[in-house]
């Protein structure tokens, strides 16, 4: 039993629940936040941590309640969780007030997710400060590891079951040279358009670029992105892995694509279609069925193949195993695009929950890639599962730490 899974039960028995499973969420403080005129800036990748914030209009501020169990106080409490366009970006407010004692250094606050033994699940609220007896460094190094950078703004997301963090050789090596890269000043993007960040950033890295979908640098994956919220992101699909559904009935391919497909004036059949959880216009669609560990492939009512979660979570952890997310400042000019490189956060224990979820909620769909050839024969590209945009691909991923 880990001592972040004793810590997680002491809150739940506060509360008068038991703990059984669940994650964190815990930030150390930047100056301006507070518990309540400006409460916390939530980071971009803890969004999916939280209930999920409806923006009917972006261009409209936005504010959902959320109720927690204070664990300072002991009592029930509502936290407002908000939307700002004007940034744009999201705050928790009607904190704890000791998070306003800014005289007593560090401020670092803590979030638990938690699901019970008798079914029901909750938000717990925890904070610290550096006062003698605010146990800043104790539940700091709980959640954060041995990440010795106290830093404001660090921030982690982990399943309360994830092992100690440790840097390893790899990630010690990749946090150095993105520190000499993020000690230069602004620099001139090496390629126009969205790919610019990411190759300039990768470049300066020594890393050249292949297309061979492996992991950039040591076994570890690169994504580069704007720092302000959908900045830079890329606008295109991305490749996960590829893998094809177990048929519920054996057939041939030029079978498949004309019940699939559809028929060119050539005569010829083409089945190049994405399938999400909604209906094609070929009837065609995903069904998560979470309680037999699958995803099925229909077409209207009638069932043609699944997707064993082991199946797909195998292919996920074969291809995005350990990732980081490195953001950048970007400025423009009408002769030129730069880069002033900032911030990185590492990630690993690439989920199939998570993965499964993307999918209920269409950000993750899978395609179908076949055309039917004059002599009858049928070319088959691939089975692509694929995220409909790269600003989800963190969301892919149980643990996160913010290292720079």
């Amino acid at each position: 039993m880990s001592n972040l899974f004793i810590y997680s039960s002491s809150l739940a028995m506060k509360a008068g629940k038991t703990f059984v499973s669940g994650g964190v969420f815990a930030k150390v403080l930047a100056p301006n936040d507070d518990s309540g005129k400006h409460g916390v800036v939530i980071p971009s990748e803890a969004y999916h941590f939280f209930p999920h914030l409806p923006l009917p209009d972006p261009t409209c501020n936005a504010t959902a309640l959320l109720k927690v169990f204070d664990s300072v106080s002991r009592v029930q409490a509502t936290v407002a969780y908000k939307y700002y366009q004007r940034y744009p970006e999201r705050r928790l407010t009607r904190l704890p007030g000791l998070l306003n004692d800014r005289n007593s250094g560090r401020r670092l606050i803590v979030f638990l997710h938690a699901k019970h033994e008798d079914g029901s699940s909750a938000y717990y609220v925890d904070c610290a400060n550096a006062a003698p007896d605010g146990r800043f460094r104790e539940l700091y190094h709980l959640v954060f590891g041995d990440d010795p950078d106290l830093a404001p703004e660090r921030f982690v997301i982990r399943p309360v079951d994830s092992t100690r963090f440790r840097l390893d050789s790899a990630l010690a090596e990749l946090l150095q040279k993105f520190d000499q890269v993020r000690s230069l000043d602004w620099i001139e993007t090496l390629r126009t358009g969205d790919t610019g960040i990411g190759y300039t950033f990768e470049t300066l890295l020594g890393i050249e670029e292949n297309n061979d979908q492996t992991a950039d640098f040591r076994g570890i994956e690169i994504k580069c992105k704007g720092l302000r919220e959908g900045q830079i992101a890329g606008t295109g699909k991305i490749n996960l892995f590829q893998s094809g559904p177990k048929w519920a009935l054996k057939s041939t391919a030029k079978e498949r694509i004309r019940l699939l497909g559809k028929q060119g004036t050539n005569g010829l059949y083409t089945c190049n279609s994405q399938v999400s959880t909604k209906a094609n216009n070929r009837g065609v669609l995903l069904r998560v069925l979470t309680a037999d560990g699958k995803i099925d492939l229909q077409k209207m009512t009638e069932a043609m193949g699944y997707w064993p979660f082991a199946q797909l979570e195998q292919r996920l952890i074969e291809k995005h195993s350990r990732a980081v997310f490195v953001k950048a400042d970007v400025r423009r000019s009408k002769t030129k695009t730069e880069y002033k490189y900032q911030e990185l956060v590492y990630c690993d224990r690439p989920s199939i929950h998570h993965f499964v979820d993307l999918v209920s909620r269409r950000r993750i769909v899978f395609e179908f890639l076949m055309s039917e050839k004059p002599n009858g024969t049928v070319r088959n590209r691939g089975y692509p599962w694929r995220l409909i945009r790269e600003e989800f691909l963190s969301q892919l991923f149980a643990f996160q730490i913010k290292l720079r």
